[in-house]
């Protein structure tokens, strides 16, 4: 995760008091988003949810989580929480102070999407990585995994 606090210290240099703080983004002590990670043998995924903005009334209906980071300090949401809309003039300059720091460290170029779709053909074309298992697969993994749990 720290290269991913890397990549959005250079887009935030300027904002706030930018943080990785555990699987969190903070400006502060206060989260503007989150990561996920699953990482198998020859797959990686790296989600994050960035809270751009919300409706503080809608946050009574939320819970207190079961498990939260330490730095939360059994805040309530709307203390812990702090939209981006407070901190960036806008989606735009989000979108563009990211786009800048990833360039730091690839190779990027900007393609329109209708190009991707109506050219499948085209120098960049989209490989499927993943398959869709047939019953027959998914029945020999689990009977796999059933006989190879059993002592």
């Amino acid at each position: 995760m720290s290269w991913t606090g890397q990549l959005y210290s250079k887009a935030f240099h300027d904002i706030g008091d930018f943080h990785l703080r555990e699987n969190d983004y903070a400006f502060g002590d206060r989260k503007f988003g989150g990561n996920a990670q699953s990482i198998t043998k020859s797959r990686w995924i790296h989600h994050t949810s960035f809270l751009w903005d919300y409706d503080v009334r809608n946050m009574s209906y939320l819970k207190h989580p079961t498990k939260a980071p330490e730095y939360r300090l059994a805040r309530h949401h709307t203390e812990f929480l702090c939209p981006m809309k407070d901190c960036l003039p806008s989606r735009t300059s989000f979108i563009d102070r990211t786009i800048t720091s990833v360039a730091t460290h690839f190779y990027l170029k900007r393609v329109l999407l209708h190009d991707v779709i109506s050219n499948p053909s085209s120098e960049t074309p989209f490989h499927h990585t993943s398959t869709l298992l047939s019953k027959q697969e998914l029945e020999f993994v689990l009977a796999s995994q059933i006989s190879s749990s059993i002592p």
